[in-house]
């Protein structure tokens, strides 16, 4: 019985010591050799560094914060697209009102583009040099052309 025990210890104790290094270095926060291992296999490895120091964050957190932030920044992304989705609903939608000479709805559709540009603009606005911030910007600007013209022409 005393070999038993024995074994099962020494069994526990080898469990416990191969444990305990993967989860020691999950949990050690990110070091900048770590973020660059990590993003040299990227088809543009300056493109991924940059996107994980985009987020305030990632000097503060280990490998399983940083997963956590690598997937917020997608879904940001995620969420712009659905918003530029429906942007081109609007705009679709305000071709067909301009056929009709309906301007309010046009209003409408730029007041509902430039909505949803803001929207995605406060999304990515965690990620201070995100890429997408400046063609948010131009397409913000496109909507806001779109309901100047669209106002002066129904008089509002």
């Amino acid at each position: 019985m005393k070999e038993m025990m024995a074994s099962l210890l020494l069994s526990l104790m080898l469990a416990i010591l191969l444990v305990c290094p993967t989860n020691a270095r999950l949990s050690m926060k990110v070091t900048e050799d770590v973020l660059k291992e990590i993003c040299s296999p990227h088809e543009d490895p300056p493109f991924c560094l940059q996107a994980l120091k985009s987020d305030p964050r990632t000097p503060f957190v280990d490998l399983v914060g940083l997963t956590n932030i690598s997937i917020h920044l997608a879904d940001v992304y995620d969420l712009c697209y659905q918003l530029y989705d429906s942007n081109v609903a609007a705009i679709e939608s305000a071709k067909n009102a301009w056929k009709a000479g309906n301007y309010l709805i046009i209003i409408d559709m730029a007041e509902g583009c430039l909505t949803d540009c803001s929207d995605c603009e406060d999304a990515i606005s965690i990620a201070a040099s995100s890429p997408l911030a400046p063609k948010n910007k131009e397409v913000s600007r496109y909507c806001e052309t779109m309901l100047l013209v669209s106002r002066r022409t129904s008089g509002d």
